[in-house]
């Protein structure tokens, strides 16, 4: 007889072929699709030829080392990361390079860095923002035995997150790191995607002063000469205003005595999604689909309840889906006895509970118990961490496999 935990095992276990809409495999269920990831793949490759820049896609989206793998076979330089538990996840899928778009403070962090770097094949960068964390990141480096540690000082937002506050303290921090024994500075990095969530003129014309600002940091930086390497990393760019990166960082690359390679972390393209980033990015609304991002993920759930008029129960909650930028959004459903999905018009989510999502819906498009709704989501970086395992789904909504996620 079966354990329990083996029953569990047989049931989850991806079976090529099955239906998802058809109620073939168990529900919640998180789906990729295939080909669209292939198509987002190709779109921003080729994008980021034609703009100059290379990228180095933020794992932490994912942290699915099979993803890993298909972003740096389609020419990715490196992959970011925001910690150094991450930067070994990506090593392991394959990376040469890792940029940890983060500060490292503590020794034991420090450690297993030094332990990654004892490969003398890897490049693994952090970030700093003050001669405190030079200091630290020095003495804890020092005696490892390991390649020297590159850094990039950290140009941040006045009332965001970290990074120095004024170009002139980002100068001495780069100064202390230049000067530093076992690191050693290779650029500078900033993060425009704390400004906005928007693509209003305003909020535009905010991240392009922040950009320029970057863009002249760079420029005193490689003209003080605190960057040995022959050619200079300068990071910006989320998945919101990667356009902007490429535009206004662009003359760095023919900077007269030391050019700079410039690194863009978008990492949120690969599955894009329904909701902020189809109405933020800049590959969002293209005339021809052939260069569009397009969603790849979407949930699907069954109905438990339809306690009251124009209420839903659907078996999904916090626990499976992201709602920090925007619910899930109701895309098609099939009823109970069905298999072929049909819209289901004008409905939304109001709220969820840890494992209770609230379907409002007109009158005319009531679903039943044990219908199946499918989903889109906004934000993939809090879809992802919510599961061990994704659907990998082919054209027709059939289980191709699985791909695993390395969250801890």
């Amino acid at each position: 007889m079966s354990s329990p935990g083996e029953l569990l095992a047989e049931a989850l276990r991806a079976r090529p072929g099955a239906s998802v809409a058809g109620g073939e495999v168990l529900l919640p269920a998180l789906t990729l699709s295939a080909s669209v990831v292939e198509h987002n793949l190709g779109v921003m490759a080729a994008y980021a030829a034609a703009h100059g820049f290379v990228l180095a896609p933020h794992g932490k989206t994912t942290l699915a080392p099979a993803l890993f793998g298909r972003q740096l076979a389609h020419g990715a330089w490196g992959i970011t990361t925001a910690n150094v538990v991450q930067a070994a996840v990506a090593f392991e899928a394959g990376a040469s390079r890792v940029l940890i778009a983060n500060e490292i403070a503590s020794a034991r962090e420090v450690e297993l860095a030094a332990r990654l770097l004892a490969d003398g094949d890897r490049e693994l960068y952090c970030l700093v923002d003050s001669l405190d964390g030079v200091e630290l990141l020095e003495r804890a480096c020092a005696g490892r035995g390991a390649a020297r540690l590159g850094v990039l000082v950290e140009l941040g937002v006045p009332g965001g997150r970290t990074g120095v506050r004024t170009v002139a303290d980002g100068l001495a921090v780069g100064r202390a790191a230049s000067a530093a024994p076992h690191l050693f500075l290779a650029g500078v990095e900033g993060y425009e995607g704390v400004i906005s969530s928007e693509r209003t003129p305003a909020a535009l014309a905010e991240v392009d002063a922040y950009l320029e600002r970057l863009a002249d940091f760079a420029e005193q930086v490689l003209a003080a000469g605190l960057v040995e390497r022959p050619e200079a990393l300068v990071s910006a760019g989320g998945s919101k205003y990667f356009d902007r990166v490429a535009a206004l960082l662009a003359p760095l690359r023919g900077h007269g005595g030391q050019p700079a390679t410039i690194v863009v972390r978008s990492g949120c393209y690969l599955t894009h999604d329904h909701g902020i980033y189809e109405a933020v990015s800049p590959l969002a609304h293209s005339d021809r689909q052939a260069d569009r991002l397009l969603p790849a993920l979407e949930l699907w759930a069954s109905v438990l309840s339809v306690p009251e008029p124009g209420l839903a129960l659907v078996g999904f909650g916090k626990r499976d889906a992201p709602y920090d930028a925007g619910l899930p959004i109701p895309l098609r459903r099939v009823r109970a006895e069905g298999s072929e999905p049909e819209p289901l018009a004008a409905a939304s989510v109001s709220a969820l509970d840890d494992q209770h999502a609230y379907l409002r819906f007109p009158a005319h498009s009531a679903p039943g118990v044990g219908d199946r709704i499918c989903f889109g989501v906004s934000h993939p970086c809090t879809a992802f961490d919510k599961w061990r395992r994704v659907l990998v789904i082919d054209d027709a909504g059939r289980v191709e496999g699985e791909i695993a996620t390395a969250f801890h």
